[in-house]
């Protein structure tokens, strides 16, 4: 198992190939293919067709600019899609066009998925919020807070209360990714540097062996809290997490591209993986994290090892949108969603980032617990996350409304086409 290092490395830049293929218009929960929506021709589901337009106006800015390759973008309200757009392409050097069916790396929009795959055991009383982490995966026991110091003469204490596994939804448990240069992500990065192809023991005993950050519970952390849960999952039912995640979620919503890896068949739909190059142009990203994602690793990584397509990952947000169910199948129950994207951090700990400004954290999502301080466009109560390689989703419980994002540009930040996305998409509300 690798965790998480990000690595860039430069090619030669092959000339940009833009395309575009649009799709607009509305359809029901069941496809995310779009369709002539009856009514008035200028608006759909509350949204000025016009307006939505916008939207693509923002990826082809992007894609011109040489800052993204591809993008395809979804938006449905009511149940119903009103706005698909492919623009650019999948893989640049292969000419190939970015189309409805190309599978993305989701990276760590793979959390959620993993937190309604946990709750779904939740639901069954074979774990409790409040339950020490080390009740079910004793490799946890005994451990240690960061002090002071690094290497050799770093301090630690032992910690003040037990890791549960809520601290673990929400981020405070004290885990880290390893993604800055302190004492303590130092050793995560030497530590998961060798760790491949191994055992979730294994990986568990190395967890095990790294200081928390803080005193659990008392901080908002980005770490490998949710990979835990995912392990967590696989302790409680003798099965590896994406075969559970395969019977309780994938096929009863026919998710049937969703999965740890890309089947052989199923490889040229696969998008290429991009980062910046040296002047800020997209150049392709040979090594990527968490491996090729072609074979099916000895490890399920619950906090960004999933593929996906945005039809697929629709079907999962609309679920959660209706409390639960798509479809008449249900995989959650009502007060069960209701509790996943509510905020549960206390009022000291929000905004949890200082980029954050007016979001708390529900389970393994953020939540904006006050519109009026985001500094884009948006509703109190809408809750959603996004992946390593720039894909995104938020889904707003005010407005109905489902707004998905994919393109593969690593790392998420470094550009903002995810924000002025968002804005694009509420700006086109005129009801």
């Amino acid at each position: 198992m690798k965790l998480f290092s990000i690595k860039h490395f430069a090619v030669i830049l092959k000339p940009l190939l833009i395309g575009s293929v649009v799709f607009v218009g509305g359809c029901n929960a069941a496809s995310p293919t779009a369709s002539p929506t009856a009514g008035s021709p200028n608006t759909s589901q509350g949204f000025s067709v016009q307006r939505l337009s916008r939207i693509d106006d923002v990826m082809q800015r992007y894609i011109q600019a040489d800052k993204l390759v591809g993008t395809l973008s979804l938006v449905a309200r009511n149940g119903e899609v009103v706005h698909l757009s492919a623009n650019g392409m999948r893989d640049r050097e292969a000419e190939l066009p970015m189309t409805e069916d190309t599978i993305f790396r989701i990276y760590s929009m793979t959390k959620p998925i993993t937190a309604v795959a946990a709750l779904t055991l939740w639901e069954q009383g074979l774990f409790h919020m409040n339950d020490p982490i080390e009740k079910h995966l004793p490799e946890l026991k005994n451990l240690k807070v960061y002090v002071s110091g690094e290497g050799e003469n770093m301090v630690v204490e032992d910690a003040e209360s037990l890791v549960t596994i809520k601290q673990l939804f929400l981020h405070t448990a004290g885990f880290s990714y390893g993604f800055t240069q302190s004492p303590v992500d130092k050793l995560y990065q030497e530590a998961f540097s060798k760790l491949t192809n191994t055992s979730s023991t294994q990986a568990l005993e190395t967890m095990a062996s790294l200081p928390l950050n803080h005193q659990p519970g008392t901080k908002w952390h980005y770490g490998i809290n949710t990979d835990i849960i995912g392990l967590l999952v696989e302790r409680l039912t003798n099965k590896k997490l994406g075969e559970y995640m395969q019977e309780v979620i994938f096929t009863p919503l026919n998710m049937n591209d969703t999965g740890f890896y890309v089947k052989q068949e199923n490889l040229t739909r696969f998008a290429q993986l991009y980062s910046p190059g040296d002047k800020g142009q997209t150049v392709v990203n040979e090594n990527g994290m968490l491996g090729s994602f072609t074979t099916d690793p000895a490890v399920h990584n619950g906090g960004g090892g999933l593929t996906s397509t945005i039809g697929d990952y629709y079907k999962f947000t609309q679920m959660l949108l209706n409390g639960g169910e798509l479809n008449g199948t249900r995989i959650l129950g009502r007060k069960t969603v209701q509790y996943l994207r509510s905020n549960h951090l206390p009022d000291d700990l929000i905004p949890f980032a200082p980029d954050a400004k007016g979001e708390g954290y529900g389970l393994a999502m953020s939540v904006t617990v006050d519109e009026d301080q985001v500094n884009f466009m948006s509703s109190t109560g809408n809750f959603g996350w996004g992946g390593a390689a720039s894909t995104y989703f938020r889904i707003d419980p005010k407005e109905n409304m489902i707004m998905i994002s994919m393109t593969q540009f690593l790392p998420m930040g470094f550009h903002p086409y995810h924000d002025d996305f968002r804005n694009a998409v509420y700006q086109a509300l005129i009801d």
